[in-house]
């Protein structure tokens, strides 16, 4: 026989034909199961069952005729050689694709490449993008291996052909059960960086209602002062942005002190963009003043980049505050022990005095008002790993992977601003954990005996606006520091 034309058909069957004819068995059966009863047809397991039959169904029978018709070699190792290096190929390019895109394949370059490299399954590709589970994608390959060996072997016996096993076929099976390891390894270090969501646990994040604290909106929440201000602002407003955290605060200045404007101009003098955009705006000179947390060593480094210098003005006292659920019997930890959870030295709760639950740490996005002050304060010269994921599907089903929101899990632990917390987003089901012993109680910010107590700033860079500072120093009088108090924060000084 000419092995050399059975290589390159057979091969030709196993990389192009075997999608193809799953692809007109399913499009076969879609027609067929619309005429079974509708009981069966409405029945989501019975359908995907019989899907699923269908599919081998089609694949065998169209390798069962190939076979029919052409010689087959007697050796094992050149019998299923092409089946061998299609498994390997496709698994290989899932393999080193889904590595590379640090297990977010579905994102852009790698879902185009992926796309490319694996062109005969782009059905399959679309279907389950549409599912939005990408286990399915190895586990395709893998079965279709599996079914064309099987036909391949029960062909032989109904044909009486001979099979001789030889050593290769050890060595095939070999690399095959490594592969298939390395994709379960792939998908189980994936679940230790990367959470699906769980939409039946609570969810916690750092976000508003923005409407509730718009100046000038009727009915919003915003703090009023309980005198007349002693200044007012009539034109050359400033521009103001700043973290989610502190918009409450400046909004309510802004509706006390702003003269002149109403809800429908307001908009052009101050925003809440959340700190990283924010700080942005301050660089490229769109606002006049910043209002949160210090900046972060990028934000500082693309300042000076543009040969800015930020002049940064504490105007009140604020937290930084580590929070659990409120069964977890852990109620203090100690600076070295929050950086041992989040370096992932310590992993278990049974470690600190808890439950024996391993402990989910959440992070917030590079360059958040509270990412910066866990950087600076909290952990100093340690290296914070890379935060937990989150995956959510979008679009077409694609998977997209982003820092995870803190779920309110029995094991999890997460970070914020006190007046977030206890303030703008109180919430039952969570506590603060005490640092070192010490809560984060009012008197403890105060007198700085808590040791993450950080300040709020009011954050300019050379603004031409005089009454940017009218408004700054208004800020720290008398009757702003009481205004702050009223609103929430901490005033400077007590």
């Amino acid at each position: 026989m000419n092995i050399r034309k059975y290589y390159i058909k057979t091969s030709l069957m196993a990389f192009i034909v075997s999608p193809v004819a799953v692809y007109f068995g399913i499009i076969i059966g879609s027609f067929i199961i619309k005429l079974l009863p509708h009981i069966i047809y409405n029945n989501y397991l019975v359908t995907i069952s019989f899907f699923i039959v269908i599919s081998i169904f089609a694949l065998a029978t169209v390798w069962f005729f190939y076979l029919k018709k052409t010689d087959l070699p007697e050796k094992a190792s050149e019998l299923f050689l092409p089946v061998f290096i299609s498994f390997n190929y496709y698994l290989l390019v899932w393999i080193l694709i889904f590595g590379c895109s640090k297990y977010d394949i579905q994102s852009v370059p790698f879902s185009y490449l992926h796309l490319a490299l694996t062109i005969p399954y782009i059905a399959f590709y679309i279907f389950i993008c549409l599912l939005g589970d990408i286990r399915f994608f190895p586990a395709l390959y893998i079965a279709f291996s599996i079914i064309i060996a099987i036909t391949i072997t029960i062909n032989c016996k109904i044909l009486k052909e001979k099979i001789r096993f030889d050593k290769k076929i050890i060595v095939y099976i070999s690399i095959m059960i490594v592969l298939c390891g390395i994709t379960v390894f792939q998908f189980f270090d994936r679940s230790k960086n990367i959470l699906f969501i769980t939409y039946s646990t609570e969810q916690i994040m750092d976000e508003i209602n923005y409407y509730n604290y718009h100046p000038f909106y009727p009915g919003n929440q915003l703090k009023k002062l309980n005198q007349p201000a002693t200044i007012s602002l009539t034109e050359n407003y400033p521009r103001l942005d700043g973290a989610t955290a502190a918009y409450p605060v400046y909004a309510a200045m802004v509706q006390e002190l702003y003269k002149n404007v109403d809800k429908d101009s307001i908009g052009d003098y101050v925003r809440c963009s959340n700190t990283d955009k924010a700080y942005g705006r301050l660089i490229e000179g769109e606002i006049d003043i910043f209002f949160g947390a210090q900046p972060s060593r990028q934000q500082v480094e693309l300042a000076q980049e543009n040969g800015i210098d930020f002049i940064l003005t504490p105007i009140a006292k604020e937290a930084f505050v580590f929070f659990v659920n409120k069964d977890n019997p852990v109620n203090s930890l100690t600076i070295k022990q929050i950086q041992d959870i989040y370096t992932k030295n310590t992993t278990n709760w049974r470690v600190v005095g808890g439950k024996n639950k391993n402990i989910i740490p959440f992070q917030r996005p590079d360059n958040s008002g509270s990412q910066t002050i866990m950087l600076a304060r909290v952990m100093g010269d340690k290296i914070l790993p890379p935060p937990l994921l989150e995956e959510s599907a979008s679009g077409m089903g694609g998977i997209i992977s982003k820092v995870a929101v803190y779920r309110n899990y029995s094991s999890a632990i997460g970070y914020s601003f006190r007046y977030f917390t206890t303030g703008m987003k109180p919430n039952e089901n969570i506590k603060l954990i005490a640092i070192n012993g010490i809560e984060p109680s009012v008197a403890n910010i105060i007198y700085g005996s808590y040791p993450f107590t950080v300040d709020v700033y009011a954050v300019t860079a050379g603004s031409e606006n005089e009454n940017t500072e009218k408004l700054i120093q208004w800020i720290l009088s008398e009757q702003g520091q009481g205004f702050i108090e009223t609103c929430g924060y901490i005033r400077l000084n007590p």
